[in-house]
């Protein structure tokens, strides 16, 4: 497949985000890459600078418009983005809530990160995109999307939100020849999800992730969910009674403690 020149990746400093700079780190591709942390963002600039990669970084949460914007509008001016993925998010143990839900804090975290945040990142490129005729836009989802999880009901309606704001960008923008893609992984080993109590089913590595989401961006998927165990589990739970579906997560979550 051939990369796109110009790709922006936000949250890029570890994990699925981490892992897709590297994938896409080859010569004649431009990576510019936004995180919170200086150390591990370097980190990962100096891998993908490794691989042949021009790189450039900027610390920066994407809570901060402004501050985001700059760094968007700057790198784009210096070369067109091509392709813009929205991955920054929060999750992990930060986002499970007790008997009585999510902390008002919590909550206003998670939706300005997760639901702002992807807005924030992709809003500034929309105008230059459409000038151009050209460009790609890549949410990052959940499988948590398809059904409210129990234990994180904020979380699970963050995700569904930018689900479907990316389905609605698809609509509006397909006819001027701009491609939305929505990711909805499952588990996925990041030092995020490191932190969830209790199993992890399904659990792909974010190096397993980052190739399958490289593959069908290549071939023009318009939504990417995996594994595909959880993903139908999730797509089926709207539509069957509550008591299935409880017994189908607890067979799922009893199959994860089996040794390999």
């Amino acid at each position: 497949m051939n990369s796109p020149p110009h790709i922006l990746i936000t949250g890029a400093s570890s994990g699925i985000g981490a892992a897709l700079a590297k994938r896409f780190a080859v010569p004649g591709v431009r990576l510019s890459l936004t995180a919170r942390h200086r150390e591990r963002l370097d980190n990962v600039l100096q891998a993908c600078q490794a691989r042949g990669a021009e790189t450039t970084g900027g610390v920066c949460d994407v809570r901060e418009a402004d501050a985001l914007r700059s760094f968007v509008e700057e790198v784009d001016r210096q070369q067109p983005i091509t392709m813009v993925i929205a991955n920054a998010g929060v999750g992990g143990e930060r986002v499970i809530a007790g008997a009585s839900g999510e902390r008002a804090e919590v909550a206003q975290e998670i939706f300005e990160t997760n639901v702002l945040g992807v807005a924030n990142t992709i809003i500034p490129l929309l105008p230059r995109f459409l000038a151009r005729s050209e460009g790609h836009v890549v949410i990052m989802s959940s499988l948590a999307a398809f059904v409210g999880l129990p234990e994180a009901p904020v979380y699970s309606a963050s995700k569904a939100a930018v689900r479907v704001y990316g389905q609605a960008l698809q609509r509006l923008l397909s006819p001027q020849n701009i491609r939305v893609t929505v990711v909805c992984p499952g588990f996925v080993d990041t030092p995020m999800s490191a932190s969830l109590p209790g199993p992890r089913p399904f659990l792909w590595s974010a190096e397993r992730a980052a190739n399958r989401i490289v593959t069908d961006l290549a071939l023009g998927r318009r939504e990417i969910n995996f594994p595909w165990p959880l993903s139908t589990l999730s797509k089926l739970s709207g539509h069957l009674p509550p008591s299935i579906v409880r017994r189908l997560r607890q067979r799922i979550r009893n199959r994860s403690h089996e040794p390999a």
